[in-house]
């Protein structure tokens, strides 16, 4: 597994576990922060498994925020996900021209 996937992963794992034990913010930064925490771990997961796990990630997303913040997670996982399915173009520095 290349290191940049890796690191992706671990990232996100990171990202979620700080999520699900209770990182605690102010209640007017809630609902945004959550979007855009949810937002970066799908983007996160996606490029670690290079975009062949799509339904497995967002419903990952989808089922961690339901002990958090449900509506704010599953639009970020959704719109994330929606974005990156409809670009079908995925950066690598294998694939990339001159």
């Amino acid at each position: 597994m290349p290191t940049e996937r890796f690191a992706c992963l671990a990232l996100a794992a990171g990202l979620m576990l700080a999520l699900l034990g209770g990182a605690r913010l102010p209640a007017e930064w809630a609902g945004p922060a959550h979007f855009l925490c949810f937002a970066l771990a799908t983007a996160l997961l996606w490029r670690g498994t290079e975009g062949r796990a799509r339904c497995a990630v967002v419903a990952a997303v989808i089922a961690a925020a339901a002990f958090v913040n449900f509506f704010a997670g599953a639009a970020a996982a959704l719109f994330v996900a929606a974005a990156l399915f409809i670009r079908r173009q995925y950066l690598c520095a294998e694939s990339s021209e001159p």
